[in-house]
This record gives structure tokens, sequence and C-alpha cells, in this order.
């Protein structure tokens, strides 16, 4: 699992192709990619005995959800009541500091409003040595911690400008989600 994610927020470091190259005389800013994502549903039907919860979008779709043991306040969800959920996610690829360490972490509870909700986030930090950048493909080749060597494409070759061989690279891979149910004002 461990090395699964490492190979996969070091492949993460050629997302940053998009974003604006550095000068290539100084160690390069960090590069920042955010997407947020956020819909509004409406929950249509309750099953209490089977924890059953089905939600319309706004595009008319419904999906039928079971609610885990974990919903402490599921009793005071109701028909009519509508649920928001916002997706975040981030990837920042930088110069690591020095003795920097891959990292990971884990974090949620509910809130506490007026009706159930709840947040969950977790980030995980990848520490890599460049061992390579060919800007002729353009390419970058890395190391990770357990030892493995991988090759990735960059799509702006720009973008690797700033980067050297033997630089250590810290990529990290933030998401969180939130889920907020409110009921509607009358209209």
């Amino acid at each position: 699992m461990r090395k699964v994610l490492t190979i996969a927020l070091a492949a993460a470091f050629v997302a940053v192709a998009a974003l604006p190259a550095v000068a290539a005389d100084k160690a390069p800013e960090p590069k920042k990619i955010t997407n947020v994502q956020s819909v509004t549903a409406t929950i249509t039907a309750i099953d209490a005995a089977k924890r059953l919860i089905t939600l319309k979008g706004p595009k008319g779709e419904s999906l039928t959800f079971e609610a885990s043991d974990e919903v402490k306040r599921f009793s005071e969800l109701k028909v009519g009541d509508e649920v928001t959920i916002k997706y975040t996610e981030s990837l920042v690829v930088r110069i690591a500091k020095p003795g920097e360490m891959s990292s990971a972490s884990v974090t949620g509870g509910r809130s506490e409003g007026a009706k159930p909700g709840a947040t969950a986030k977790s980030q995980a930090t990848v520490v890599v040595t460049v061992v390579n950048i060919d800007p002729a493909v353009p390419s970058v080749t890395f190391k990770t911690a357990d030892g493995d060597v991988r090759t990735r494409h960059v799509q702006d070759k720009k973008n690797l400008e700033g980067f050297k061989a033997g630089d250590k690279v810290a990529i990290t891979y933030s998401e969180s989600l939130a889920i907020d149910v409110a009921t509607p004002a009358k209209k």
C-alpha cells in the first residue's frame, strides 16, 4: 500500500506541467494545483430500518446510500433536507526541507450543527530524489525512499526548470470531504 501511494504521489510530480515555469538559476517555488467540487442534493427517501438514504442531485439523478453505524444522528435526517458535499484535493510539489521524511495523516469528525454533518481530511507527503531530468523528452527520473527508480513523462518541460539531479523533492497530496445537512427555507 505504501509503495503504491509513494509511486502515485511521485507520479503526480509530473501533474504540475500546467503551472508556470520558474527561473532556472534558483530553487523553484512550490507549485500547487487545487481542485474543488461541490454538489447539493435533496433527500427524497429514508429507510430507517435499513439505514438507506436516497438523494436527488441537481440534474435529477437519484442515488441511494447506506449510512453506517458511525452516522450517529441518522434519526435527525428528514425527507426534503439538503445535503451539500464539498470535495477538495490539492497537490504541492516543492524542494524538501533537510531531513524531511515521508508522512501521512488522517483526521475527521462530526459537525456539531443543528443537523448532522461531518468532515474528513487526509494528507500524504512523499519525499523522492531527482535522479535525472531530460528536457529533450521531457521527463524526470526519481528514486523513492524504498529505492525504486521511476521515470515519468512531463507535458511541459518549462516546469522542470529549477529542479536538478540530486534535489530532494516533497510531493504532498491532500484531500478533504465536508458534508453538511440543512433544512431549506420554506418558499
